[in-house]
């Protein structure tokens, strides 16, 4: 899979899994909008989370 192609799966997964979610929905109202309440559970606790962090990380280019 190259860089393209992973925006646009990233794209995807958030339009369908991330926008109606519910808990990111309740944790906004209890934070009053401070994501790194909501980050920190879509990255560790949340799997669609999880996967784009998968993602994500062919998104960086190797320094080396």
């Amino acid at each position: 899979m190259n860089r393209v192609q992973a925006v646009y799966e990233i794209g995807d997964i958030i339009e369908l899994n991330c926008i109606g979610c519910l808990k990111r929905i309740e944790l906004s109202r209890a934070h009053n909008n401070n994501y790194s309440y909501i980050d920190g559970h879509c990255n560790k606790v949340c799997p669609v989370g999880k996967q784009l962090q998968e993602l994500g990380k062919k998104l960086v280019r190797d320094s080396t």
